[in-house]
């Protein structure tokens, strides 16, 4: 209820009355107070100050109230003065000025920017003066308001959860008041359980938030990562705690696959067959999805021909090889890979932290030319072995580690020849070297012929065929060697045997195709009275029966027919000539024989 203040004559005349319960006294017209009474104004006043709420924390919106009063005295009127004094000497003021008017005894004073616990205890002083009649006194109130620091709430967030590997991502710690407690906590939050960039994972607070940043993102794990974030507290604000379970995925990976010679169309590509060849898979963060840095893991090499699942090896005996720390992994294959089919390529990532990928080729070792050389003996006789030799050699500016490999057709050819169709020989293999060797054991006739050798190729090399040569094929050489039983010494008038041998060199007289020489043998035997006979005559037919010595003819000089006198050694003259036939040469031998006296 307001009361109202009188300002008429009567109404100060009856503020002057003394009442006793509720009735005034009035002697003849005066009235009159009671003994010991305060008759007349300026009356004493008091002042209580309150506050609303009674109990503060930081910030909270205040407000202070001024109770005027005077005993047995109606409610004063006037204004308050409020000054609010921190401990450290802070001033604070009311939202509507710090002088109130009273309005029923009482005169508020509002700070809706609250109080601070740092600056706490606070003095209210609420200053009274009776503006209105100096009817009372001036007098003051006090208030000693403590101010509590105010609860907060610590909130953890990410800016990407789940992250990627290598993703960069922050950790954000929202510190805020917890109401009535207001205004921004200051101070830091110390994070755990990750590490922030720039070398300390306290960071300060600003405008109630501090920000964990990891440029370089974190790794992909199972578990994932536990991130705490503690405010430390401040003279205005308790101390909080929150926590946060940052989810990291496999970042996506791109692989490239690269050869480390010849060259390549698009995904396809072509090397020399037989050359040192190595397969580069080169794996990155793609990138797509914010992740980066470099994977670590394995890169396992698939190097199979269409229709297998079975893979060449990489030099060292296995195929899944360990990035290093460029993300690299590099699969040798110093033989080379084999020609002919397109082998797929496939490099495949498995990684801890990164997607798995897989970057696929397809590689082809072209086959190689080849020359084809082949040379033959000079001198070729009939019935001789004859042996002919090709060899078989990458063309120039091949620098594989192949040999070829596989036969060579060697067919020595013409139209006196001993093989089906006119030819002889066939398919020899190739050695180590590359040489294939053909021997003609049974030799040819005479005449003229030509060698031809194609090499058939194999899985490397493609199949040549070497420049026809010719062969010429002769009469063999044969020669005539004599012997005679005693050794061409004889005695007077004994009887001897001369033995004529035709030899061939190269197995020519023993060949299947030629066989022996024929044809005659004529011996010439003279002495000092001239020439002797031998008996059936000095032209032999060579033996060539069954149970004869091939090649083989004897002059038998019957007894008497080598003489001599008696006192004197008498040397004959013997030559054997060979006559030669169709497939040989002739030829002759000679010797002495020496007839000595008989003895006495």
């Amino acid at each position: 209820m307001q009361i109202k203040r009188f300002h008429s004559p009567l109404a100060r005349l009856m503020a002057g009355l003394t009442f006793v319960g509720s009735t005034a006294l009035l002697l003849t017209g005066v009235l009159v107070a009671p003994a010991g009474a305060v008759t007349g104004p300026p009356f004493a006043s008091k002042v209580t100050v309150t506050a609303s709420p009674g109990s503060l924390v930081t910030g909270q919106s205040a407000t202070f109230t001024a109770k005027v009063g005077s005993t047995g005295h109606p409610t004063p009127g006037g204004q308050a003065v409020f000054t609010i004094t921190g401990a450290d000497s802070s001033v604070l003021h009311c939202d509507a000025g710090d002088t109130a008017i009273l309005a029923s005894g009482t005169a508020g004073c509002t700070v809706s920017s609250g109080l601070n616990a740092a600056s706490g205890p606070y003095t209210v002083q609420a200053a009274y003066t009776d503006t209105v009649d100096s009817n009372y006194k001036p007098s003051s109130g006090f208030r000693n308001q403590v101010v509590t620091v105010g609860n907060t709430t610590t909130v953890l967030s990410s800016s990407m959860n789940p992250s990627v590997t290598g993703e960069g991502i922050s950790i954000n710690a929202a510190v805020t008041a917890v109401s009535p407690a207001v205004g921004n906590p200051t101070g830091s939050v110390t994070f755990t359980g990750v590490t922030c960039d720039g070398g300390s994972n306290t960071i300060p607070l600003a405008v109630g938030m501090a920000q964990c940043q990891i440029v370089g993102g974190l790794i992909s794990k199972k578990s994932g990562y536990s991130v705490s974030g503690s405010f430390s507290g401040s003279p205005q604000f308790g101390a909080s705690s929150g926590k946060l379970k940052q989810s990291v995925v496999p970042a996506g990976a791109t692989v490239t696959l690269v050869p480390s010679v010849g060259s390549c169309s698009g995904d396809v590509c072509t090397v020399v067959q037989g050359i040192p060849l190595s397969f580069v898979a080169t794996a990155a963060a793609s990138g797509s999805d914010g992740g980066t840095g470099t994977p670590t893991g394995t890169i396992t090499f698939a190097i199979t021909k269409p229709g297998s699942n079975s893979s060449l090896s990489c030099d060292g005996g296995t195929n899944a090889l360990v990035l290093n720390g460029a993300g690299q992994a590099t699969c040798t294959i110093t033989s080379g890979i084999p020609a002919i089919v397109y082998y797929k390529v496939t490099a495949s990532l498995v990684s801890p932290t990164y997607a798995p990928s897989v970057a696929t080729l397809f590689e082809n070792a072209a086959l190689w030319s080849t020359n084809v050389t082949t040379s033959v003996p000079k001198d070729v006789g009939a019935g001789q072995s004859i042996d002919v030799t090709a060899v078989v050699a990458p063309t120039a500016g091949y620098n594989g580690s192949s040999t070829p490999t596989g036969y060579v057709n060697i067919l020595v050819c013409g139209s006196n020849s001993n093989g089906s169709n006119g030819c002889q020989g066939g398919a020899v293999p190739l050695d180590p070297t590359g040489t294939a060797k053909l021997t003609l054991g049974g030799g040819e006739f005479p005449g003229a012929y030509f060698v031809q050798a194609v090499y058939t190729g194999d899985g490397n090399f493609y199949t040549s065929a070497a420049k026809r040569i010719g062969l010429g094929v002769g009469l063999s050489d044969t020669q005539v060697s004599l012997s005679e039983p005693g050794g061409f010494y004889s005695a007077d008038g004994d009887p001897v045997a001369i033995t004529a041998t035709v030899s061939t060199p190269n197995g020519a007289a023993g060949s299947t195709l030629v066989g022996p020489p024929t044809g005659n043998v004529t011996f010439t035997i003279t002495g000092p009275g001239g020439q002797v006979t031998c008996a059936g005559g000095n032209s032999i037919a060579l033996a060539s029966g069954p149970g004869q010595v091939e090649g083989s003819v004897t002059c038998y000089l019957p007894a008497g027919t080598l003489t001599t006198s008696p006192l004197t050694t008498t040397s004959y003259t013997v030559s054997a000539k060979y006559s030669g036939d169709f497939d040989f040469h002739f030829s002759s031998g000679n010797a002495t024989q020496v007839v000595t006296p008989l003895a006495v």
